[in-house]
């Protein structure tokens, strides 16, 4: 059944999708729809799942579901990949590469794939302070509160260790 995202518990469960183009007002209206239909009729061996989902800065879609309430099954997830992949399909959108570095600047994001990190730190394209998100965080609690995080806090410190 589908709750207000802001209804799920810190302790609900997230998986968060990102695009490296920014989704057209077709697009997100599209997606929100799709994802409303979907959460509203989720279920796990019969019973319904608590989820939600957000749509963050055009580019992230944040799927999440309360375990408090009952917990997704290997089935049920596999379902919420399939619907993620028919987005993809349907409206010509990449939501799984996992080789993208994305960093807030100013109101917009900006992407960097993975191999021109080098590259864009040498260049001060990507400093240290840099706002970036980490899109493997697993609760919403760690969403909340960890989710945007300076670069030089986040696995791409390596990298701010060689230009020193």
């Amino acid at each position: 059944m589908y709750i207000p995202f802001n209804q799920l518990s810190a302790s609900s469960k997230v998986w968060i999708y990102a695009s490296k183009t920014p989704f057209s007002e077709n697009q997100q209206s599209g997606i929100s729809e799709i994802l409303t239909h979907f959460t509203d009729t989720w279920q796990a061996h019969g019973v319904e799942l608590k989820a939600s989902f957000e749509i963050k800065h055009n580019h992230f879609i944040i799927i999440g579901v309360d375990e408090q309430h009952h917990a997704p099954s290997g089935c049920s997830i596999d379902k919420s990949v399939q619907v993620i992949k028919n987005i993809e399909s349907q409206f010509n959108i990449n939501l799984m590469d996992r080789m993208v570095v994305y960093a807030l600047e100013g109101d917009s994001i900006k992407t960097l794939s993975i191999n021109n990190v080098p590259n864009a730190v040498q260049n001060g394209d990507l400093k240290a302070e840099s706002q970036v998100f980490d899109n493997t965080v697993t609760s919403i609690e760690k969403y909340k509160k960890e989710w945007m995080k300076q670069a030089q806090n986040t696995w791409l410190h390596r990298y701010f260790i060689l230009v020193k």
